[in-house]
């Protein structure tokens, strides 16, 4: 199990690695959508909501 100061340094990485992800997009044309608060991107669907994990034969 990670301590404190590793799961601080790990973070940090990541936030790094993050925003230099975000820098090449927009560098290189990328736009970024400001999307309404309530909106998905959901989209319905008209099949069955339960996941079936197996089906059993007679």
């Amino acid at each position: 199990m990670a301590n404190k100061s590793t799961k601080g340094v790990a973070a940090i990485k990541s936030r790094d690695d993050l925003e230099k992800h975000i820098e090449t997009f927009l560098k290189t044309g990328g736009k970024v959508q400001q999307i309404p608060a309530g909106v998905s991107g959901q989209t319905s669907s008209s099949g069955p909501r339960q996941i079936v994990l197996s089906h059993k034969t007679s």
